[in-house]
């Protein structure tokens, strides 16, 4: 390959399997001998390291923007309250306005509006950055603290850390975080492709499109993975009506496995990965690369 391949595994709604499909499809490519690193997104709920049982090292702070507001030079206009979109600024007439730390997602729309450059600026740390290895696998994953609404700038972080080294590899691959919101996109927008795992249920096939909408807006090119394809009373047929509407094909039906769901939720997912499930992924991953 003459650069990078950079893959999206994504999905609409969370629970698909999203996570598990990435995991899977970077161990196939491990396991073929390319240079694979894997990018957890997801910095409200990290799972890579649960997933495949792997200790974490600290890599870097993620620092979030925390306003300070200047006592001498603020005019108590309140604009800086009145344009804070997480009211994270508390004010009234005549007095000069507050932080309410918890609420504040590090926007900066308070310094950027004060007429009087009142607002100063402070970091405070968010979140941290690991990295992991198994067997060649490199993995890096941004983890938010709790209690942080900083989730955007985490997502930034963590991704910006990621492309900072992406020439080192043959396939990156990034799993985001559930949804369709500003994260998301700031994750995808990096990516050669996009892989977006569902499920046969009517939430699976409403979330597919919100998805679909999105990858179409940001000009890159999506597959679908249908996830849990025989699971009981699954609607596959509602998630080939959203294919065929947006043009868009299932390149992937993974069965439902309740031994791989127990195993998950007991974070023992790396020791249930067998012959047939191997000789799967390793075919999607076959795919993935022929659809470049």
């Amino acid at each position: 390959m003459n650069k990078s391949l950079i893959i999206g595994v994504t999905g609409g709604k969370g629970g698909t399997g999203k996570s598990t499909i990435a995991v899977s499809l970077a161990i196939s490519y491990a396991e073929s001998g390319m240079k694979v690193f894997l990018v957890d997104s997801d910095v409200e709920s990290p799972v890579e390291h649960i997933l495949l049982s792997l200790d974490r090292v600290k890599l870097d702070e993620i620092k979030s923007f925390r306003p300070i507001i200047n006592h001498d030079k603020c005019v108590k206009c309140n604009l800086c309250v009145d344009n804070c979109p997480e009211h994270a600024l508390m004010g009234l007439p005549g007095r000069i306005p507050k932080l309410i730390p918890e609420l504040c997602n590090g926007c900066k729309a308070c310094y950027y509006v004060c007429p009087v450059n009142a607002i100063e600026e402070d970091y405070s740390v968010a979140g941290e950055i690991y990295e992991m290895n198994l067997n060649g696998l490199k993995i890096l994953q941004g983890e938010l603290k709790p209690g942080f609404k900083q989730y955007v700038n985490a997502t930034v972080s963590t991704i910006n850390k990621a492309i900072a080294i992406k020439e080192n590899f043959d396939i990156v691959i990034i799993d985001t975080a559930p949804g369709t919101g500003a994260n998301i996109y700031a994750a995808l927008s990096q990516c050669d492709i996009v892989i977006a795992v569902t499920e046969p249920t009517r939430l699976g096939a409403n979330d597919l499109s919100m998805l679909l909408d999105l990858a179409k807006k940001i000009g890159k090119p999506a597959y679908i993975i249908l996830n849990k394809a025989t699971m009981p009373g699954g609607k596959r047929d509602l998630i080939y009506d959203i294919a065929n509407k947006y043009g868009v094909p299932v390149i992937a039906e993974v069965p439902y496995d309740q031994k791989i769901m127990s195993k998950y939720f007991r974070g023992e997912f790396s020791k249930t990965i067998d012959k047939s499930q191997r000789e799967l992924f390793r075919g999607i991953a076959v795919k993935i690369i022929n659809l470049v």
